[in-house]
This record gives C-alpha cells, sequence and structure tokens, in this order.
C-alpha cells in the first residue's frame, strides 16, 4: 500500500513538471505570434499618431469661419482614421467639420494629458458628441475615428489589445476577447503580457493572451495529456521501484548468503601445454540463487565489501574449496591458486587462516599458489612483507593480470614470487599481426625475468598453438581448455585417462 501511494505521489510530481514543460513549450511558441501581433499593432498605431501630427501640424486656419470649417472638412477626408476635425476656444469645442459652428460648446474633459512632444491628448465619452479619442494642437482637435482599429477585431477573439500613452495613464484603444470564448482554464497563471513602446512617440501597445499555454488547449486534450502522463510516470516510478527493490532484495539475500556460507566454489583448470595436462586450478567464487540464478561475482563481491562482510567471505571460501580439493590436490598434486586483493593484504589474518585451514585438510602449503591481483593496489611495503610471509611458509606467489591496471616491472624487483599470469586482454591480441608483436616483445621481456609465465584466457586453437609453440614451458588457463568446473566435473575431468580437449567449441561471451 506504501508502495503505490509513493508511486502514485511520485508520479503526480512528475507530471506537473511534465504540464510545466509542456506549458513552457506552448508560451514559447504563441509568445513569437503575440510578439508579430505587437509589432503590428504598435507599427500601426505610430501610423495613426503620425498622421495625426502631421495632419494639426498642416492646419494653417483658426476659428470657425466657414472657410475655417471648409478646411476643417478636407482634412477629415483625406484620412479614414480621422473621426471629425473641430476647433477650441476658451476650453471647449466650439465648431466641428461635422458639427459646423455649434449651438451649445462642449468642454472639453477635465483630464488631459500633454505629450513630450507638446500634444495634448483627450478622451470624450459624451454619447450625443463624441465617444473616444482626440488630440490637440494649437487649438485644432482631431478625434480619432471608432473604426480606426477595427482591422485588429479577429485578432481579439483570442488576445486582449490596448494603445496607451507610455505611463499608461491614457488609453487610445482597447478591446478584450468576448467572455464565453474564454478558456475553462482561466487564471493569472496562463496570461502571458508583451507590451512595446515607440522610441518617437509618446505611445505604447499591450498585447496579451489570457489563455497561454496549457489553457489554450481544449479539456479533451488536456485530459488526455493528462492520462498519456500519468501513464507514462506510473510505469517508469514502477519500473526503478522494482529495480530498487530487486537491488534491495540481491543485496540482503546475498548477505544472507554470505552469512549462511551458501556462496559456492568452482576450479579453473591451469594446463601444461607440452603434454596437455592438469597441473592446478584457480578456486572462483560462484553464487547460484534460486531468485536471481548465476550472479557474476564482479557484481557480488563489490557488495560484500560494501557491506564489510569481505573477510568472512574469502574465510569462508578458502575453507570451503581447501576442503572439497585437498584429496584431488594430494593425489594429483594439483597447485591450487587463491585471488587476494587489498582486504587480505592489509587485513593480517590471512596467513593464519590459510595455515589453519592447510593443516585441518592435509593440504601441504608447497600445493599453495596465491595470486595477487593488481587491481587491488597496496602499499609496496605492505605487499612486499606479505610476499615474504607466504613465502617463508612454502606458499608460491604468482602476480595476476599483469599487463593492464597498473603493470610495473619495477615493482616486481622489489617482490619475492614465482610466476607471473599475463591478462587475458594481451592474449586476445595474438589474432592480429600489430598487437601480437607487442605481446612477444612483452612476454619476451618477462621471461628474462626466470619466473614461470600462466597465460589467462586462452580460447582459440590460433592462441594455444602460438604460446605453447613460442613458450613451451608456460602454463595456459582458458576456456580452449575447460570452463570453470565445480568439484565433481573436475575430478571426472583428472580421471579421464585420454588426452584433455584442445578446440571444443566456446558459447559467445563465456569466461571465468
Amino acid at each position: 500500500m506504501r508502495k503505490h501511494i509513493a508511486v502514485f505521489v511520485i508520479s503526480t510530481l512528475l507530471v506537473l513538471l511534465s504540464f510545466y514543460a509542456v506549458n513552457a513549450i506552448i508560451l514559447e511558441q504563441q509568445k513569437n505570434k503575440q510578439l508579430e501581433i505587437s509589432n503590428t499593432l504598435l507599427q500601426y498605431s505610430e501610423g495613426l499618431s503620425h498622421n495625426v501630427a502631421s495632419a494639426l501640424k498642416r492646419v494653417t486656419t483658426r476659428g470657425c469661419d466657414d472657410a475655417s470649417l471648409n478646411e476643417y472638412r478636407r482634412l477629415k477626408l483625406q484620412s479614414p482614421y480621422f473621426g471629425d476635425v473641430g476647433f477650441i476656444q476658451d476650453d471647449k469645442v466650439v465648431c466641428t467639420a461635422d458639427w459646423g459652428r455649434m449651438a451649445n460648446p462642449v468642454p472639453l474633459p477635465g483630464e488631459l494629458h500633454k505629450t513630450p512632444s507638446g500634444f495634448i491628448l483627450a478622451q470624450f465619452h459624451q454619447k450625443d458628441f463624441f465617444i473616444g479619442n482626440a488630440a490637440i494642437l494649437n487649438n485644432v482637435i482631431i478625434f480619432t475615428s471608432r473604426y480606426a482599429y477595427d482591422k485588429f477585431t479577429p485578432v481579439t477573439a483570442s488576445y486582449a489589445l490596448s494603445s496607451t500613452t507610455k505611463d499608461f495613464g491614457r488609453t487610445f484603444f482597447t478591446v478584450n476577447p468576448e467572455s464565453e470564448k474564454r478558456s475553462w482554464m482561466r487564471s493569472t497563471l496562463f496570461t502571458m503580457t508583451i507590451t512595446q513602446c515607440s522610441s518617437r512617440w509618446d505611445l505604447c501597445v499591450l498585447v496579451k493572451h489570457n489563455d497561454a499555454g496549457l489553457a489554450s488547449l481544449s479539456l479533451f486534450i488536456f485530459i488526455l495529456l493528462t492520462a498519456v502522463f500519468y501513464f507514462i510516470w506510473i510505469s517508469l516510478s514502477l519500473f526503478f521501484f522494482r529495480l530498487y527493490e530487486d537491488r534491495f532484495s540481491l543485496e540482503k539475500t546475498l548477505i544472507k548468503a554470505v552469512k549462511a556460507d551458501m556462496i559456492g566454489v568452482h576450479y579453473q583448470p591451469i594446463v601444461r601445454p607440452a603434454d596437455r595436462k592438469i597441473v592446478g586450478v584457480e578456486v572462483l567464487s560462484r553464487w547460484h540463487d534460486q531468485r536471481y540464478v548465476d550472479i557474476s561475482p564482479e557484481l557480488f563481491i563489490p557488495l560484500i565489501e560494501k557491506f564489510g562482510y569481505y573477510e568472512r567471505h574469502y574465510t569462508n571460501i578458502i575453507r570451503k574449496s581447501l576442503a572439497e580439493i585437498a584429496d584431488l590436490a594430494i593425489k594429483y598434486q594439483l597447485i591450487v591458486s587463491l585471488n587476494v586483493g587489498r582486504v587480505e593484504i592489509e587485513g593480517g589474518n590471512f596467513s593464519k587462516i590459510l595455515r589453519r585451514e592447510c593443516l585441518l585438510n592435509n593440504i601441504p602449503l608447497s600445493l599453495i599458489k596465491i595470486e595477487l591481483s593488481e587491481k587491488a593496489v597496496a602499499h609496496d611495503g605492505t605487499l612486499g612483507e606479505f610476499c615474504k610471509a607466504l613465502k617463508a611458509i612454502g606458499v608460491k606467489i604468482s602476480i595476476d593480470d599483469f599487463g593492464v591496471q597498473n603493470s610495473n616491472v619495477a615493482r616486481l624487483a622489489n617482490l619475492d614470487y614465482d610466476e607471473i599470469k599475463v591478462d587475458k586482454s594481451l592474449v586476445d591480441g595474438i589474432s592480429e599481426s600489430y598487437k601480437k608483436e607487442i605481446f612477444v616483445i612483452f612476454c619476451d621481456a618477462l621471461l628474462k625475468l626466470n619466473k614461470t609465465l600462466v597465460f589467462e584466457g586462452v580460447e582459440n586453437e590460433e592462441q594455444y598453438a602460438f604460446i605453447s609453440a613460442r613458450y613451451p614451458h608456460s602454463l595456459i588457463q582458458g576456456w580452449y581448455f575447460s570452463k570453470s568446473l565445480s568439484r565433481s566435473e573436475l575430478e571426472a575431468m583428472l580421471n579421464d585417462s585420454a588426452v584433455l580437449p584442445g578446440g571444443k567449441s566456446k558459447g559467445p561471451g563465456e569466461g571465468i
């Protein structure tokens, strides 16, 4: 139940974030359209202001005589933007082109706006005279046509448009969408306003989209998007919860397996190519779980280290492997190789544990070989002391994975060891002429150290033939001869008097 609540809460948050992203994308697209409209409205308003200003400056007549009225009428007919043209005296409109000489002059509105360029703006609200905006200069007044902005009517279905002075104190034109056409999601959250002002005139335009972003979507599309987002995020949340649960469950199962000593061991044969005889085995950890089947050591060993159970793990592996293989090791004089890393090298208990288990199983220490992995770097002084202590009790030392990580010939000079294991990555290069030359130079140099060479990861006839011909006294380990084996499989192979198979087909991706 808690899992389902957590999935729902997380999915809801992710759905909201998704809608936020979609809203931002839609807004960006709508912003471009809105900028286009505001630019058009600004240019139009500037043109209208220019026409009015130019006309006012051109008027030469003053008064209400017949010649002046005729001039006003002519001026009005010159532009469809002009609703009327008149003359002001004593703060009253005393005559216009349409009304002629007025019996009852109309007072100017109480609030007038003076622009930086000297024009006076007025707004009339008298139904029996005029409703709209007017501009005044030298007592001549031009009334702006109420139809001047009709060309923007189609745009106002989605946008609210305004044209004002820069201080927003005087509005020349404004129109809003019809309320019944507004979105079902009307909110200030989905309102986007773009304001642009003229560099020449005391003029700004505002274009407001009250149904921007998600609000521009239909209810059906919004519900569909909600369903899609919930489906996606619930699916992904469940998937990641499952991964987490599996990992957490895997970790718990692994710790139980270590505590219950359920990590098994296999044995990788090490073969002498001269007679194809098994002369040793490398002990490998193997974990088979009913739920997770076979788990790679590359996954579970780091987890064991992470949770602090590695010493217990390697103690179990030493005890179990030596107990299982003791009779075979003694009978066939097999060298048993055990891998060690930083924990064993620096822990201080490894030698004691090894000696105890060898004594309990009657295995001579001379049949034990310790492989020092270069992937587990230890301080040279500590590593040297570790090697000396083991050599003192008759244990053989092998340098594992040589050729990668921290390979250093100078470092070898400071260690007491018996063999060098050449890493699989170098053996793989035998099939390529350039890499083969590097391989030969590298291995010939190692051969001069008078140590046994063990070639890891030999998987095909070409690799085997080349190594056995050039380095006949070396040892070979890899799938060319055998995969890692259980104790019973190893015994069956040792009891078989036939020569070991040399060229059997291997499955893709197989490894030790």
